[in-house]
């Protein structure tokens, strides 16, 4: 989903309930070291955040996740029954396989949030891809963290460059680390990591490589888009064995693709991510092939679209299931 790019710096708001716990917390003077005897975690402690540093002052006991992906690491890095309110989901269901789904977690805004939403949602810090409905001053006047997944970072940068599945990895440890959690997180990265590579040998990587492309429609309405060469996408489609035609793209989202692009590329294999207005595959393969010259795409003469929930190729340990969704259709994977 696009999004556009958002200050990461911290400052003082304007409203008053941020003012107010501004003031409150000055008056407090330094916070004093702590150290939670149960997972000898320290606070304040400081980690990174995008392009800058986040302190958190103290162990987080309720998080307000902003988006599916928010809940999924957070459920890896073993802290999702911190969740006690969530947003920006845009009406997506949650993953699946999560070992606790916080279904009691009241939804308070299904977009973004505004700042009295998030104010009023009374939790400790707030994990998920960034805020547009609330300034970063005003979060931050309201003292509350707001931890930044890594392939959210304005989609044209992240903590490590690219985002591929290392960065996910990565991000699983730092929300560890935040919540003292590092433990279930350290099983739950060895599966991960073991899935990754048993679906990396069974790609074959050592063959011929194909050309390929993730592409997608925003809206019903939307011209068509494409994946570029710093999202996870681009990392799966690679070990798949394909290509990305858009990979030299510095840039998550590729604002310039359209059909005629995907049409001078003609990709192999056209990976099609669909469920973002709620469509099914079906329903987006059509929406491709009344494209004007869809029809003369090698990929769709050669029945080689595959379609890829738009969730299982977002930045979060469900890009193993997207990666597994392309090896089955390739039939890499029986």
């Amino acid at each position: 989903m696009p999004r556009s790019r958002i200050s990461r710096h911290s400052g003082i708001g304007l409203i008053a309930v941020g003012t107010a716990l501004a003031l409150a917390a000055c008056a407090g003077g330094p916070a004093a070291e702590t150290e939670d005897p149960d997972t000898g975690a320290s606070y304040p402690m400081t980690v990174p955040n995008c392009d800058e540093e986040l302190t958190i002052s103290e162990e987080p006991q309720s998080v307000l996740s902003i988006g599916t992906s928010a809940v999924e690491l957070l459920d890896a890095a073993g802290a999702s029954d911190r969740i006690t309110a969530r947003a920006g989901e845009f009406g997506s269901e949650l993953p699946e396989g999560l070992r606790h789904t916080p279904d009691d977690a009241p939804i308070i805004d299904p977009a973004d949030p505004a700042i009295e939403t998030i104010v009023g949602a009374e939790a400790d810090i707030i994990v998920g891809y960034g805020l547009l409905g609330a300034s970063p001053e005003d979060v931050a006047a309201a003292g509350i963290p707001n931890v930044i997944i890594d392939g959210e970072c304005g989609h044209g940068t992240a903590l490590s460059g690219k985002t591929d599945f290392e960065a996910i990895f990565a991000d699983v440890e730092r929300l560890a680390g935040i919540f003292g959690t590092e433990d279930v997180a350290d099983e739950n990265l060895a599966q991960m990591r073991q899935e990754l590579e048993t679906l990396t040998a069974t790609a074959g990587n050592g063959g011929q490589t194909q050309t390929g492309a993730v592409v997608y429609y925003f809206s019903e309405s939307a011209a068509m888009s494409a994946r570029g060469g710093l999202g996870i996408a681009d990392d799966v489609l690679a070990r798949a064995g394909l290509d990305n035609v858009y990979g030299d793209e510095d840039s998550v989202y590729v604002e310039g693709a359209n059909i005629e692009t995907l049409l001078d590329a003609d990709p192999h294999s056209i990976v099609l991510a669909y469920g973002l207005w709620g469509e099914t595959f079906e329903e987006a393969k059509q929406r491709l092939l009344a494209d004007p010259g869809a029809a003369n795409l090698t990929a769709v003469q050669n029945d080689r679209i595959i379609g890829v929930l738009a969730s299982d190729l977002a930045p979060d340990p469900g890009a193993l299931r997207g990666l597994r969704t392309i090896l089955e259709a390739t039939g890499a994977l029986t």
